[in-house]
Formats: C-alpha cells, structure tokens, sequence
C-alpha cells in the first residue's frame, strides 16, 4: 500500500485531532446502535402493511436489505480508499474532476448533515423526550462504552422479543399470511410494493455511521469496510426472523393497522398482556435512546469534519476540538441546537415533518451513490490502493446498482403513500429537498465557494492534492485558500 495505514488517517483528517479512542468493536457497537434494523423497521413496517398486507411486509424488507447491501459494500470501498470523518462528503471530492471536486462536495456534505440532524430528530420525537439532549451531553466522554451497552441491549432484546412471541403467542397467523395481498394504498400493487420498499430501508439508515468516526479508529482502511458488511449481516440477520416471527404471532392485522403505535398492538395480540407489552415496548424505547447517542455524536463528528473545510458558517467555532473532552463540543452542540428548533416543527405540523424526515433517507442514499456515480464515469483507477477492492467487475456492478437505485427512489419518496392524495396526506419531500437545495446554492455562491477548501489532505507532514496518488511533502503549512496550493517538494506514491 502506498501509505502506512497509522498514516492514512492522518492524510484523510488533517492532523487527527481526535484520539483513537473506539476499538473495533466499539465502532461496530456504535454503528449498529445507530442502525438497529429490527427496531427501525418495527417503527416503520405498518405501511408496507397497508400496501400489501404480510406478504409486503416481510418481501419489502428482504429487498431493502439486499439493495441496501450492495450499496453499502460500493461505500466500503470508498471507506477503505479515502477513511475520514467526512465521510461521503469526502469521497466525493477525491474521485471528482479538480475542475468540479468542490462545489460537489461542498453540495455532498450539506446533504450528508442535513441527512444526519433529520435522522436524529426523527429518533428524538420516537423518545419524546427533549430531555435527553443532556444525557447525551453528559455521555460524549463515554460513547464507546455506551455504545456496547446498547448493542448487548438490543441483540438481547431481539432474541427475547423473537422467543417470547412465538412462545406465548396462543393463535398464530395462518401460512397464507405470506401469500396473501391486500393492497389499501390506492396505487397500483407494484407501485405500491416499491413505495413499501422505500419506508423499509428507513431500517438501514444511519448505515454508514462508522465512516464518520474513522479518525478515532485504528486501521480505518480495514476497518470500516468490515464494520460496514458486519452491520448489514447483523441487520439482515436480525430483522428478517423477526419480522417473520411477530408477522406470525399476530391474530388481527386490521388493528395491528390502524394501532397508534403498531409495535405495541404486535405486542399486546402475541403476549395476550398489556403489561407485557408495555415491558417490550418500553425495552425498544430504551434502545432508541441508544441510537439517539449514536445519531448524535455522529451527527457532530460530521458537523465538525464539515467545518475543517469550512463549509459551515462560523467554521472556524465548530471546527474546534475541547481540549479536554477531546471531542467535538461546539459541533455537537450545534446538533442538538438544530434538532431542537426542528423539534418544533413536530409540534406545527406532523405532515411537514414526516416529509423531512422522509428526506433522511433519500438524503442518505444520494450521498452514498454520488461518489460511486462519479467512478462509474471516471473510472476506477481514481481510487488509491486499498484494503477492501471489490474488483473489476463486482465493483462496476455495485456502483451501477447503487446509482439506478437511488434515482429511482429520488423520484418514489417525493409519491404519497396514499391516493386520493390530501394536504393532510400530501408528500412534500421534493418541496423539502428543492428548499435544502437553495439553501446550498445560497450558502455556496453567497461567499462559501472562495472559501471552502474541499479537502486540505496531509499526513503528518504530507499532503494529498487529489486522486492522482501524488503526495507532496510540506515545507510549509499555511491555512489553505480555496484553489492555493503551498510549497511543497513532490513525491511519488509508491504503489
């Protein structure tokens, strides 16, 4: 490999300001906490059951995670050419032409953080507890314990949950709970098996949290594309036996339905005990509280990684790291400042924030396929040497995939779910995602793009100007300017 691997975080993050202080399995546990496939899509599964009844249910999901899948292994080889902190943002710039790196990813990393803060707001509304903003706070020193904690909390929990139903459960769905198909949404039934796709992938959102906390991991090249594949194993793994397991133990899919909280009524039917199922639910709150940890931290690790290259306002403030937190206080602070005014929105209108938090998803997906789209014009000879190399043709294949995909579901997440279509029940996503937009092109053309450095690459005394695999050795320096280029002496990478 062309740079040591305790180099290569260096070269991604600057002058890694942060310590290294997530194991492996720490990062794993954090990562997973944020995902939580089988509780995400128990929040989310009732409307793949108004467009297809179980049969949907448990197809959808199957499908979610093996496109989500595949999209993910194309991120991973991203992760493991370019680990950084800013994630998709910065796989964006090193594969991009030199001529358009910047505004693309200046326009990558405003939709990663707003993908970002609307996941947590959604997680923060399912807690319903503003309060938890300090606990969060009070844990930022402790995140890879907690993280580990809410991973044992939620494998275990799922295990109980899994037995429990299937024991106690005294009627059990008949077989033809798989075949049957009773689609109430109003749209055509592969239509509506599609937009049921949609809501199921909400199960893997948050996926590719571990690529932000690549700076504080050792080996960041090799490890963050096997955390990647092991979280959608163990989502996968997790959430189908379960959905397949609750889909079973119900007796009355219509008030399953029409429930206000469809996991608690899953609960109630299969146990035969409110209180019972006041315990599970209960459980599956505090889980979220897991993933509200992880969305948060994340959450700031990006703002802050976003605002080295100065693509926040007042970046020179968010860009800085306690000195004795040793994290990114301000950034993360500012997170939580944003999710609470979002907050608010919750309270204005339910409708405006379904809409946005429908955004985090498809926010997510763009992120992920922008830089896989660029390969697949560029080439891959863009990627540096690395770890994790899909090849020739399963490379190619993932990117294709990941790039038809995410533009077919830019276009199904601005759908309602249903028809006739009301202002109650309207999608206003793309109204969403037009109003984010200009707000890019505002930001950008109103001073950011003379500023925004895209990415000043160094490595303890090299720097990367782009993909070409040229470093540079530092004679000086300066604070980079957007376009400048330091004194440097050049060095060809070794391949």
């Amino acid at each position: 490999m062309g740079i040591a691997e305790p180099q290569q975080v260096r070269a991604q993050g600057h002058f890694g300001e942060l310590p290294r202080q997530f194991s492996v399995f720490a990062t794993l546990a954090l990562a997973f906490s944020i995902t939580n496939t089988w509780i995400g899509y128990s929040a989310t599964f009732v409307i793949p059951l108004f467009a297809g009844a179980g049969r949907v249910v448990i197809c959808c999901l199957i499908l979610a995670c093996v496109a989500c899948t595949i999209i993910a292994l194309g991120l991973a080889e991203l992760a493991s050419a370019f680990p950084s902190s800013g994630g998709q943002y910065h796989f964006a710039f090193m594969v991009s032409p030199e001529k358009y790196r910047a505004p693309i990813a200046f326009t990558s990393g405003w939709l990663s953080c707003f993908g970002w803060l609307f996941t947590t707001a959604s997680t923060v509304v399912f807690c319903a507890q503003s309060a938890v903003v300090y606990l969060i706070y009070a844990l930022i020193t402790f995140v890879p314990t907690a993280g580990k904690t809410f991973l044992l909390i939620s494998l275990v929990g799922m295990v109980v949950a899994f037995v429990t139903v299937l024991a106690t459960s005294d009627k059990k769905q008949p077989a033809n709970v798989l075949s049957a198909w009773h689609n109430v949404t109003g749209w055509p039934d592969g239509l509506a098996f599609l937009l049921a796709t949609g809501q199921a992938m909400y199960g893997f959102l948050g996926m590719y949290g571990a690529t932000h906390i690549a700076e504080e991991l050792p080996n960041p090249g090799k490890n963050v594309p096997r955390i990647l594949v092991l979280i959608m194993l163990i989502g996968t793994c997790t959430s189908i036996p379960w959905t397949v397991a609750f889909m079973f133990s119900t007796n009355d899919l219509d008030a399953v339905g029409s429930s206000l909280l469809p996991i608690f009524t899953v609960f109630e039917q299969a146990l035969n005990s409110k209180s019972a199922a006041t315990f599970f639910t209960g459980w599956i709150v505090v889980i979220y509280y897991g993933a509200l940890i992880g969305c948060f931290v994340t959450s700031g690790r990006l703002l802050w990684a976003f605002s080295r290259d100065n693509g926040l306002p007042y970046s020179k403030v968010f860009s800085k790291v306690h000195p004795t937190l040793n994290a990114p206080v301000n950034a993360t602070i500012l997170a939580g400042l944003f999710i609470g005014l979002f907050g608010l929105l919750y309270i204005a209108s339910t409708t405006a924030f379904n809409s946005i938090v429908a955004l985090a998803i498809l926010s997510s997906n763009i992120t992920c396929t922008i830089p896989q789209i660029i390969m697949l014009f560029r080439g891959r000879h863009v990627l540096l040497d690395r770890y994790f190399d899909l090849g020739k043709i399963f490379g190619p294949f993932c990117n294709t995939f990941s790039a038809l995909y995410a533009s077919l579901f830019a276009s199904l997440f601005c759908f309602p779910i249903f028809l006739p279509a009301e202002t109650s029940s309207m999608n206003y996503v793309s109204v969403v995602l037009v109003g984010c937009l200009l707000i890019i092109a505002a930001l950008w053309w109103g001073g950011k793009r003379k500023v925004f450095t895209g990415l000043n690459v160094q490595i303890e005394g090299l720097e990367i100007l782009g993909p070409e695999m040229v470093v540079h050795s530092l004679v000086t320096s300066p604070p980079r300017q957007h376009g400048s280029v330091p004194e440097v002496d050049t060095v060809e990478l070794s391949s």
